[in-house]
């Protein structure tokens, strides 16, 4: 697999001289946390241990690691390791997380869960590149602040969660449950450079359609709701030479979608994408559907199709943007048939400010469809040329010369959207894709070592301007 690793422009400023000594340390405890599989793990969780017993050991190493370097350490009920320092009225949080993504060992290229540098000095590992390089740069950077002085007069709260991947429910635990109170300013090391100010409002519902076609027999589709559906099948009898017949028509027509039709076993291959951006892929699932309809004659099945497989809402005037965001996103994610009803689940993405009832009520109107909302989270937007902003985007471009890229609104969600006052800001710098929920995670060793160079600047900037209220540029 190829991927974009060489240094990126990074100056050298008094920043990075400040972060020499820390580099070397900084990376040997990269590789103790990442040995440690930090997935998601029903099978353990229990009071104890909410999120199961690789988690917990991963909250436990950053606990240990914190109370070395010198913070007041508090577990917070397992869910999270709050690591904090100073004392003030004026407070900053820093929100990384310790678990990781599930992985298929067979597909990586080396252990997952042993950091592996290759030729071209690229980390391999899950975890790597999100959260636990980025989280430990982050720290480390902190690290310096704090031993050479220059961090204080306020109070600081570095945030290890244990749910970022799943539901967020360690920093839900910390703020709901433990009451621990909103920063005044916030960033989180878990996104891209320049940084994001703005979220869109994340929601997944479902919706039934009353469907019968003996012909084909009841079937389950998908599993994450935020994934293009990549395959779909379903058992379906008829005659099979008219039935391949029509599927190689449907396939001359549709030549992004692949399929076959194999005894009675009907197979569709698509192309898998994030769920923010769902036309960037191929539904397999859509097509099958599109296609059953096509061959069945059910224009619930082919309306469903043109629906939905633009991704945007188009067909019933379901796509809204604004200044912030230019469009709507909607991922067919799961989908299942019974013999008499049929089910899509679906991860729904807009502008933030936007009421949630509305835009589903406007889906059921325009889809015709009984539509049910599962829950959700709404967005945020921080005024882009506020000062906060504006601090976090000159240390950026102050360290790397870069003042052409621009902070971004995006369609993903970060820990920002589950606090107040915050944004999300690095560590993926422009033209990067780091395969962060892929195979061969990777995170080029210098960008780990750039930085903890910017957060230094950042951090810093940010500690200033809460103590004396001025921006230092």
């Amino acid at each position: 697999m190829k991927e974009n690793a060489m240094p990126v422009n990074i100056l050298d400023t008094k920043w990075r001289k400040l972060m020499e000594p820390y580099k070397q340390e900084a990376f040997e405890v990269l590789k103790q946390y990442i040995a440690i599989p930090s997935v998601l793990d029903p099978k353990t969780a229990n009071e104890s241990m909410p999120f199961g017993k690789g988690v917990d050991e991963a909250l436990q190493f950053v606990a240990d690691l914190g109370k070395k370097m010198g913070f007041h350490v508090d577990r917070c009920d397992n869910y999270l390791t709050e690591l904090t320092y100073g004392e003030g009225d004026k407070v900053l949080d820093i929100y990384a997380h310790s678990d990781v993504v599930p992985v298929n060992k067979e597909k990586w290229s080396n252990d997952p869960f042993t950091l592996v540098i290759s030729e071209g000095n690229t980390m391999y590992a899950r975890g790597s590149s999100d959260d636990k390089g980025p989280g430990i740069a982050c720290l480390y950077a902190v690290k310096a602040l704090m031993d050479n002085g220059m961090l204080g007069g306020y109070k600081l709260r570095f945030l290890f969660g244990g749910n970022e991947e799943n539901d967020s429910l360690g920093l839900k635990h910390y703020f709901h449950a433990l009451n621990k109170g909103y920063p005044t300013l916030g960033f989180s090391p878990d996104a891209e450079y320049p940084l994001i100010y703005g979220e869109k409002s994340i929601y997944a519902y479902q919706a039934e359609y009353e469907l019968s076609l003996p012909q084909v027999a009841p079937f389950s589709l998908g599993a994450a709701l935020n994934i293009v559906l990549q395959e779909a099948s379903c058992e379906i009898e008829g005659d099979a030479e008219m039935i391949q017949k029509a599927l190689n028509g449907y396939l001359s027509k549709y030549d992004k979608v692949k399929a076959t039709y194999e005894g009675n076993k009907l197979t569709f291959i698509g192309v898998p994408y994030h769920g923010s951006m769902p036309w960037n892929g191929v539904n397999a699932g859509l097509h099958m559907l599109n296609f059953l309809g096509i061959l069945f004659g059910s224009e619930t099945l082919c309306h469903l199709f043109l629906d939905y497989n633009d991704g945007k809402g188009e067909n019933f005037n379901g796509n809204y943007h604004d200044q912030y965001f230019s469009e709507t996103s909607y991922n067919v994610g799961r989908i299942s048939y019974d013999g008499k009803k049929l089910v899509i689940a679906v991860n729904l993405r807009f502008p933030a400010g936007l009421d949630a009832k509305n835009v589903i009520d406007n889906v059921e109107k325009g889809t015709h469809a009984k539509v049910t909302l599962l829950g959700g989270s709404d967005g945020f937007v921080s005024d882009p040329e506020s000062d906060f902003v504006q601090i976090l985007l000159h240390s950026y471009q102050d360290e790397t010369g870069d003042k052409e890229s621009k902070p971004l609104a995006i369609g993903g969600g970060t820990y920002a959207r589950e606090t107040k006052n915050s944004v999300a800001f690095g560590a993926q710098f422009p033209g990067r894709d780091y395969r962060m929920h892929g195979d061969d995670e990777f995170f080029p060793l210098s960008d780990f070592y750039d930085n903890m160079q910017i957060y230094a600047h950042a951090i810093y900037d940010l500690g200033e301007y809460l103590k004396t209220g001025k921006k230092l540029f």
